[in-house]
């Protein structure tokens, strides 16, 4: 019997290995083949129990699972003041769009 790490690992990889095949499907156009791809992924990843990979949560449109490459799929943009930044990346595809903050380092 398997390891639950061991299967946890193995779906990590493999989800990996899709989602770079997907990423490279959505440059050249295609990107039903790179939806279907990334869905595949979550597909593993779901039915292994595991986490999904900070790829899958930063990086895939949460409502038509298009994997975002910048320029292709996603707008992003960055707003901010001295001490906040904001990330704003837009689906070029659904026109979902997805907020990260984070705090400005201090120079040294």
């Amino acid at each position: 019997m398997a390891r639950r790490g061991s299967v946890e690992d193995i779906a990590r990889q493999r989800s990996l290995i899709l989602y770079s095949l997907a990423v490279e499907r959505a440059r050249r156009g295609d990107v039903e083949r790179a939806r279907a791809y990334v869905r595949r992924g979550i597909e593993v990843l779901l039915r292994a129990r595991a986490r999904k990979p900070p790829h899958y949560r930063r990086w895939v449109c949460e409502k038509c699972y298009a994997p975002l490459v910048p320029g292709v799929t996603v707008r992003v943009r960055v707003r901010g003041t001295k001490s906040y930044v904001l990330v704003v990346k837009r689906c070029l595809l659904c026109g979902w769009i997805a907020r990260t903050g984070a705090d400005r380092r201090k120079k040294q």
